[in-house]
């Protein structure tokens, strides 16, 4: 009897602490990573916990429209972890194993809030989340090395900002992400992504782009909230893929349609329309 309550007692300590370790996200080897390029495309999507304008929970969805575009990395926003409203899943983890790709997931508090997600076909050697400080909901920026090859890393970072009417400090947010990308000096080429919830009029995107090139500059066509709209386009620019180091932008657009002759919401997995970068590094 002794013998069966000290196995009970182990099982009881150790799964928390394996609970805790898979909540984070593991860099998880998908398969060997892609051939020798000189163009990348990146992309960032804010996801909205799986759900479209339809009001349908579908990551398949979500899946098919990542794959029209087949990006090399990406940035996820409102990510799910556990949550009974969205049926418990683990989306980072079934984004990776169902697109192939390595991730790291950092959650918003624990478990049962939704965080950022870093996708990627190439390794991530090395990861790290923060909280970014947050007034109302709690936000998170995350920091993974992407590592191309032996002469190529990337520093890739991913944050959700919060919301203006929610009286959230958007100044201190956005120099709280520029105190942790300007803390990396590793001379890697720099990508920050996600959904800021800014218009590009504010000064706080004027601030970063004192430190991080807009890869959309000069292109038509950003706005990205709502991503469906009966009679109109999208209204909001707020999604944004910002970088240094690189050598070009070989292109940057919205990617507005996923399925050819659809035009209905069920073609939207997202109340976001995810951002495209292509770019080429030294």
């Amino acid at each position: 009897m002794k013998k069966l309550y000290r196995i009970i007692a182990l099982v009881l300590f150790f799964t928390p602490l394996l609970s805790a370790f898979l909540m984070f996200g593991i860099c998880e080897s998908p398969g060997e990573a892609p051939t020798a390029q000189t163009e990348f495309k990146i992309m960032t999507y804010n996801i909205h916990f799986g759900q479209g304008y339809d009001d349908k929970l579908n990551l398949e969805r979500i899946a098919q429209n990542i794959l029209t575009e087949d990006p090399d990395i990406i940035g996820l926003q409102e990510v799910d972890n556990g949550r009974i409203t969205t049926q418990g899943i683990d989306m980072a983890r079934w984004l990776s194993n169902r697109l192939n790709m390595y991730f790291f997931y950092y959650p918003s508090e624990n478990e049962h809030q939704g965080g950022c997600a870093l996708l990627s076909k190439y390794p991530i050697k090395s990861t790290v989340g923060y909280m970014v400080p947050s007034i109302s909901s709690q936000r998170v920026l995350i920091h993974g090395v992407v590592e191309i090859d032996s002469s190529l890393n990337l520093d890739v970072f991913v944050t959700h900002l919060g919301l203006i009417n929610w009286s959230e400090d958007m100044t201190a947010q956005v120099d709280f992400v520029l105190s942790k990308t300007n803390a990396v000096m590793s001379g890697n080429p720099k990508i920050l992504m996600g959904d800021l919830n800014l218009e590009n009029d504010t000064t706080q995107i004027q601030t970063i782009r004192t430190f991080f090139n807009d890869t959309m500059d000069g292109y038509d066509k950003h706005r990205t909230f709502p991503s469906y709209l009966l009679y109109d386009i999208p209204d909001e620019w707020i999604d944004y893929i910002f970088a240094t180091g690189y050598n070009d932008v070989i292109d940057s657009y919205v990617v507005t349609d996923f399925v050819a002759g659809i035009d209905t919401p069920a073609e939207f997995g997202s109340d976001h329309l995810p951002v495209v970068t292509i770019l080429t590094f030294p």
